[in-house]
């Protein structure tokens, strides 16, 4: 993997230890505030795996 996916993927890490401890403070994963912050990390999530998928296919190509 390279630097900045390892990156991408730390902050994933970061976001999703933030959604949990928001989470314990609320009461609830049903919270308005919550569910945005879970709705972000679902968009970062996705262009984490847009951007990793579009890695592996140029060194696939790459490798041919």
């Amino acid at each position: 993997m390279n630097a900045v996916l390892l990156d991408e993927a730390e902050t994933i890490e970061q976001l999703r230890g933030d959604l949990v401890a928001l989470a314990m403070e609320k009461g609830t994963f049903a919270d308005d505030t919550v569910l945005e912050m879970s709705q972000q990390l679902d968009e970062f999530l996705v262009q984490f795996t847009k951007m990793h998928l579009s890695t592996q296919k140029q060194q696939l190509l790459t490798y041919r």
